[in-house]
C-alpha cells in the first residue's frame, strides 16, 4: 500500500511541478503582457488625440478657407452691384450730356474769334452737344482700369478655386486612408483586464499551495515507505496515525492534480486573452503610428493652401484698394459731368441775368442822354438869352469863353462780346432743370 501511495504521489507531483513552473511564467508574461498592453494603449491614446487634432484642423482650416473665399465673393459680387451704379451713373448722365444740344447762339460770339463769324454757314449751323466737351478717352481709360482690375481678381478667384478643388480631395483621400480610433479609453475593459491578471496570480498561488501539499504528500509518503521498508512495527501508533492520513490524502491526489490542470488551464485562456490584447493593442498602435505618418505627410499640402490663400488675401486686397480709387475717380468724373450740366443750365439763366442788367443799363444810359439833351437845350436857351440882353456891352476880349457853348457830355460802350440770344423754351427748360435738383 505504501509503495503505491508513494508511487502516486511522485507521479503527482511530477505532474504538478510543471503545471506550476507554467503558471509562474504565465504570471510573468501575463503581468508583463498588461503593462506593456496598457503602455501601448496610452501611445495608441495620444496618437489618436494628435490624429484627431491634425484632422480636426485640416478640416477646420479648409472650411475657414472656404468660408474666407465666400466671404471675399459676396464682396467682390457687392462692389461689383456698386461698379455697376456708379457705371450707369456715368452712362446716365454721359446720355444727357449728349442729349442736350448747345445753343448755336454761344458759338462764335467771342471778340476773339470774330473772323470765324464769316466762316461758312455750314459750320455756324453745325449743332454740338454737351457731350462734345467732355473727355471720352478719361472715361475709358478709367472704364478699361475697372475691367482689368476685374479681370485680376477672377484669375486670383480661379487660383483659389482650384486651390481648395485639390484641398477638398485631399480630404477625401484622408477620409479614406484615415479612421483614427475613438479616443475615449474603456475602463470597463481596463478593470476587466486587471480583474484577468488578478485571477491568474490568485490560480498560481491556489497552485502553489497545491503544489505544497503534494510536496507534504510525497514526503510523508516516503517516509511511510522507507518506514514501511525498513520495520513491519503493526503496532505503531504513530504510524498508524501516518497511514491513516496517508490514506485520505492518497484519495484525493488525483483531485488535486486534476484542479491543478484545471487552473492551469484557467491561467492559460486567461493568460492568452492578455496576450492577444497586448496583440491587438500592439497592431492598433502600429495602425495609428502608420496613419500619423500618411497625415502628416499633408502638413506640407497645408502649408501650400495656407500660403494659396495669403497670396489671393493679397491680390483681392489690391483689388480692392485699386477699385476704390478708380470708383473714386469714378465718382468724381460723373459729378464733375453732373456739375457740368448744372453748370451749363446756369450759363443760360447767367445770359439771361446779363441781357437784363444790360437793358436795366441801357435804360439808365438812354435816360440820361435824354436829360442831358434837356439840360443842354436849357442851358442854351439860357446863354442866348443873356446874349441878346447883353452881349452889345460886353467886349468880346474881356472873357474868351462867353460865347462858348454848354459843356458836352457822351456815354461810350466798351466794345464786348455780344450777349448769345436765347430763345424762351431753352430758358424755361434750364429753369426746370435747376429747380428740381
Amino acid at each position: 500500500m505504501e509503495s503505491e501511495w508513494f508511487v502516486n504521489a511522485k507521479r503527482a507531483l511530477e505532474a504538478a511541478e510543471p503545471l506550476c513552473a507554467s503558471a509562474g511564467s504565465l504570471v510573468t508574461s501575463s503581468r508583463e503582457a498588461l503593462e506593456s498592453a496598457l503602455a501601448v494603449r496610452s501611445k495608441s491614446l495620444f496618437l489618436a488625440r494628435e490624429l484627431h487634432s491634425q484632422i480636426a484642423l485640416l478640416y477646420h482650416t479648409n472650411e475657414s478657407l472656404h468660408a474666407a473665399v465666400g466671404a471675399y465673393e459676396a464682396e467682390f459680387e457687392s462692389s461689383l452691384a456698386e461698379l455697376d451704379k456708379s457705371g450707369a451713373r456715368l452712362d446716365g448722365v454721359l446720355a444727357k450730356l449728349q442729349d442736350l444740344v448747345v445753343d448755336p447762339a454761344f458759338k462764335g460770339n467771342s471778340i476773339q474769334d470774330k473772323d470765324s463769324i464769316h466762316k461758312d454757314s455750314t459750320d455756324n449751323e453745325e449743332k454740338s452737344t454737351l457731350k462734345d466737351y467732355t473727355d471720352d478717352a478719361g472715361v475709358e481709360q478709367i472704364k478699361a482700369q475697372l475691367r482689368q482690375a476685374i479681370d485680376i481678381f477672377q484669375d486670383l478667384h480661379g487660383l483659389i478655386i482650384a486651390d481648395l478643388s485639390d484641398f477638398d480631395i485631399e480630404l477625401a483621400d484622408i477620409s479614406e486612408k484615415i479612421s483614427p480610433p475613438p479616443l475615449a479609453v474603456d475602463m470597463s475593459q481596463n478593470a476587466s483586464l486587471v480583474n484577468s491578471l488578478g485571477a491568474i496570480e490568485t490560480h498560481a498561488r491556489d497552485m502553489a499551495v497545491l503544489l505544497e501539499s503534494l510536496a507534504h504528500h510525497y514526503d510523508q509518503c516516503s517516509q511511510a515507505y522507507m518506514t514501511s521498508a525498513e520495520t513491519r512495527i503493526e503496532d505503531d501508533p504513530e504510524r498508524e496515525d501516518l497511514i491513516s492520513v496517508l490514506r485520505d490524502d492518497a484519495a484525493q491526489v488525483d483531485d488535486v492534480v486534476e484542479e491543478l490542470q484545471e487552473r492551469h488551464a484557467a491561467i492559460s485562456a486567461l493568460a492568452e486573452n492578455l496576450a492577444l490584447f497586448l496583440t491587438d493593442a500592439t497592431d492598433k498602435y502600429v495602425s495609428i503610428a502608420q496613419q500619423s505618418t500618411v497625415l502628416f505627410a499633408y502638413n506640407e499640402s497645408l502649408d501650400k493652401h495656407l500660403l494659396a490663400a495669403r497670396e489671393f488675401a493679397d491680390g483681392v486686397g489690391d483689388y480692392f484698394d485699386r477699385r476704390n480709387l478708380l470708383l473714386s475717380e469714378l465718382e468724381e468724373l460723373v459729378s464733375y459731368f453732373e456739375g457740368f450740366m448744372h453748370s451749363y443750365d446756369a450759363l443760360v439763366l447767367e445770359v439771361v441775368r446779363r441781357k437784363n442788367t444790360q437793358a436795366r443799363m441801357e435804360s439808365v444810359v438812354v435816360g440820361t442822354l435824354d436829360k442831358l439833351k434837356s439840360i443842354y437845350e436849357e442851358e442854351m436857351k439860357s446863354r442866348k438869352s443873356f446874349w441878346n440882353r447883353n452881349g452889345r456891352y460886353i467886349p468880346i476880349d474881356l472873357w474868351s469863353g462867353v460865347s462858348d457853348p454848354p459843356i458836352g457830355f457822351e456815354i461810350i460802350a466798351h466794345e464786348v462780346s455780344p450777349l448769345p440770344d436765347l430763345g424762351k423754351q431753352l430758358i424755361e427748360q434750364a429753369k426746370r432743370r435747376l429747380v428740381s435738383k
